[in-house]
This record gives structure tokens, C-alpha cells and sequence, in this order.
């Protein structure tokens, strides 16, 4: 599929893109990206996507409501001129897909990602120029990628005005003129996840508290994910979406579109809300080198990190300048670590602090948020430069290139910051060893 980014180069008007087809967080994050493309080079994004047909491709199509979102930097064709060009970039899509999942399966031969799914346009987004052959971080620094991810976008969704939008939100229980939150908690139903990437799952209940917070501030509260989900008890002014009636692809964007912020794990989701532009509180992050708050008002924090080695909690300081191996989950390494969730007095006083700060429009970063980004961002800086991101069985040199590209350009373009109490309390002591 590589041959057909040839069309990016001739192309004067569009930049043609086929963002990540089952993933939802890949998906979002490379339409973001795509628009910063098109807009940098003064043309609108095309996006293109597969038909879905699970089983020669081994997966579902992501929520396709995705691809119908509008700005002034996409381009919306005629729908037949969009459907023809689905199914012939299917079409020729079937016989890659099918070859590749038979090396795999006769010879546990594994060919790169371009034989999994389509990527036109997508190593563009990461790679700072043609003929790149290796990594250099030198190339990201000089791409003002912090001034790049500040770029707003006025996303909406096709085919729905304002006042539909409005109305779908209120036959979910929401009243006019009522602020509501959208909250996302990762469990381990969606991905199957049981037992096996445990670390990036949460309790929804130890929420509770920072949930009544925020209906006891007058706001209403919206849980997002799936009908995996374990329930919520019943609370005031607050609705479990997952197991409503309303739940459907369409309108998880139209939640997360109107939310007055989002509340999250590291999971696919936020990246949606990356995408619409909302501001962001990440509890319970596992990942602190690569998928920090983003924008300038976005704020975190991470959970807590025990040492077997040390028999001990480790501080923020001493985490953020650990090695690659405590985040890399293919090391054998990390078995010397295991991670314990926020309390529900952290994810409390997370979200008290965000609200504040959020209704006093109120963002200047103190001097120790400061402090740990800049040591966050020369840490992480060091590990992109001299570690390998991951093993060669999992990914080819050329995959390992452009995932320490999509990495840099992240640590290069974030903006935000741990919340405040969170860092006086952990940074040179972790509150769990006390």
C-alpha cells in the first residue's frame, strides 16, 4: 500500500489520508494530525476508510462515525465519489491482508503494519520530511510541534445541526442549559483485556466521590465506554450511558463534543476528545514519557509505582527519571514494577483542583509544575534518543522509526501539566510509603 502515498505528492488541493481503521485512539490521533497537515500545507484533508468486513480482516471496523465529522480543513465528496473510492481501496486492500495473515499463520512470518491496513498518508504525518531513513530528534525540535498542537480546530458532526445535537443530549436525561462531564474509566471488557494489560484499567468506584463532587457543583455527570462496563450504582445526576438506550457510535461524539470537560484513563477515547478540543483531566495515567496532557489546559496524574528492588513506592522525581524499562511493557524488566491506582482521595482532589482552575479560567502552572515538566521533557527526550521503543519481533526498523517520530513529536508538542497537589505531595516522596 506504500505506492499509493505517491497521490500526497501530486496532490495540490487535498491531502488524502487513511487513518487507522480498528482503534479508535490511532484513528483520532492521525485525523488530528491530519489536520494539522492540511492546514500547514494550505490544503483539506480526504479522508478515506475501509469497508468492514470482520472476518477477512480480522477486525472491526472503529466507530465510523468518525469519519463524518466536518471542519474547513476536510473535504466532504459527493457520497458516491466517497463510496466508490471505499470499495476500490477495499478491493485492492482484500488480497494484502489476506497474504500477509497467511505468512503469518504458515510461517509466523509478520510483514509491517502496511499490510495490515491501509496507510495512505499516515507515515506523513510523523515523518518530518522525505528520504528519512533514521530517527533524529534534532528534526522534531526545530517543528515547533508545541506551537502545532495548539492549533484549534471547530469540529462538528455531519448531517446534524446545533439544535439536533442539542436534543440528543436531552432525551438522554441532561437539561437545557445543564453542564455535564464526560467521564471514561478503562476496564478490561472491550479489548479482553483480563489478565493481560491490567495496568491500564481502573476502579470505577473509587470515582464516586469526585463524581458527587461534580453533581454537588451542579454539573451532571456522563459515563462513557461500553456495555462491558460493570454498572454504576445509581446516582444524582448521573447517567451510564454504556447501558442506556442511547448509546450508539454517533453519540458518544455528540457527548464528548458539547462535554464542559472530559475526564479520563489513557485510553482510545481521549483521543476523541484531543480531537474536539475539549479540556482534559487524566487520572490514573500508567504512562508519563508518551501521552501526557496534551494542550496548556490539560492536567494529570499518574499512578503510583512500586518497586520490588527497592520494596518501596517510588516519587514522581524518581519515576520520571526511571529508565525506558518501567514503562515498556515487552521488557522483562518491568516485571520489577507493578502499579497501584490513584485513591479515591487523589482522583478527588484531582478533580476539585481541576474544576476550580477550569471555572477561574485559571492556568498558569506553578513553579514545581513547571520544574517536573521540564525534567519530564529532557528525561523522556534521553529515552526516545537511546532506547530501542520496541523488540525487532514486534516491530521492523522502519515501524521503530516512525513510532520514535509519532513519540517525539508528542513529547515535543505537550503543554500540560501534573496537578498541583498531587505533585507537592509525591514528588520527592511517595504518600503510600508514609
Amino acid at each position: 500500500m506504500q505506492f499509493l502515498n505517491i497521490i500526497n505528492k501530486f496532490s495540490r488541493r487535498f491531502y488524502f489520508l487513511t487513518p487507522h481503521p480498528y482503534a479508535i485512539g490511532n484513528c483520532s490521533e492521525e485525523i488530528y494530525l491530519g489536520l494539522i497537515k492540511a492546514k500547514e500545507q494550505n490544503k483539506r484533508l480526504f479522508l478515506i476508510y475501509l469497508f468492514d468486513i470482520p472476518l477477512i480482516f480480522r477486525f472491526n471496523l472503529t466507530n465510523k462515525s468518525i469519519f463524518l465529522i466536518n471542519s474547513k480543513h476536510i473535504y466532504n465528496p459527493n457520497k458516491i465519489i466517497i463510496i466508490i473510492l471505499r470499495i476500490l481501496l477495499t478491493l485492492l486492500y482484500i488480497p494484502i491482508r489476506l497474504s500477509s495473515l497467511l505468512l503469518l499463520k504458515l510461517f509466523n512470518v509478520r510483514l509491517d503494519e502496511s499490510y495490515s491496513y491501509p496507510t495512505i498518508g499516515r507515515n506523513d504525518l510523523f515523518l518530518p520530511g522525505a528520504g528519512i531513513n533514521n530517527f533524529q530528534h534534532n528534526l522534531i525540535s526545530s517543528d515547533k510541534w508545541n506551537e502545532k498542537y495548539q492549533y484549534k480546530f471547530d469540529i462538528s458532526i455531519q448531517s446534524l445541526s446545533k439544535q439536533q445535537v442539542l436534543e440528543l443530549v436531552y432525551q438522554l436525561g441532561i437539561p437545557p442549559n445543564a453542564w455535564f462531564v464526560c467521564l471514561h474509566v478503562r476496564e478490561s471488557g472491550f479489548r479482553n483485556d483480563k489478565g493481560r494489560r491490567e495496568h491500564r484499567n481502573s476502579n470505577i468506584n473509587s470515582y464516586i466521590p469526585a463524581i458527587n463532587h461534580i453533581t454537588s457543583n451542579g454539573g451532571w455527570v456522563v459515563r462513557m465506554g461500553d456495555n462491558s462496563m460493570s454498572k454504576l450504582p445509581k446516582l444524582k445526576n448521573v447517567i451510564d450511558y454504556p447501558h442506556t438506550s442511547s448509546k450508539s457510535e454517533l453519540m458518544d461524539l455528540v457527548l464528548i463534543k458539547l462535554c464542559y470537560f472530559f475526564i479520563g484513563t489513557q485510553s482510545g477515547i481521549y483521543d476523541v476528545a484531543v480531537l474536539f478540543n475539549k479540556p482534559i483531566l487524566l487520572l490514573n495515567m500508567y504512562s508519563w514519557t508518551f501521552g501526557s496532557p496534551m494542550h496548556y489546559k490539560d492536567r494529570g496524574i499518574i499512578k503510583h509505582v512500586y518497586s520490588k528492588i527497592e520494596n518501596r513506592f517510588l516519587s514522581i522525581n524518581e519515576i520520571y527519571n526511571s529508565d525506558w524499562s518501567l514503562q515498556n511493557i515487552n521488557s522483562i524488566a518491568n516485571q520489577d514494577y507493578y502499579f497501584v491506582d490513584n485513591t479515591e482521595q487523589e482522583i478527588l482532589d484531582a478533580v476539585r483542583e481541576y474544576y476550580k482552575i477550569i471555572s477561574e479560567d485559571s492556568f498558569e502552572p506553578s513553579i514545581i509544575q513547571q520544574l517536573a515538566a521540564k525534567e519530564l521533557k529532557t528525561h523522556s527526550r534521553q529515552i526516545i534518543i537511546t532506547n530501542r521503543l520496541a523488540p525487532n519481533s514486534i516491530m521492523s526498523d522502519q515501524e521503530e522509526m516512525i513510532e520514535k517520530f509519532r513519540y517525539g513529536i508528542q513529547i515535543e508538542g505537550s503543554l500540560g501539566h501534573i496537578c498541583n497537589t498531587y505533585l507537592n505531595k509525591n514528588w520527592s516522596c511517595d504518600t503510600l510509603n508514609i
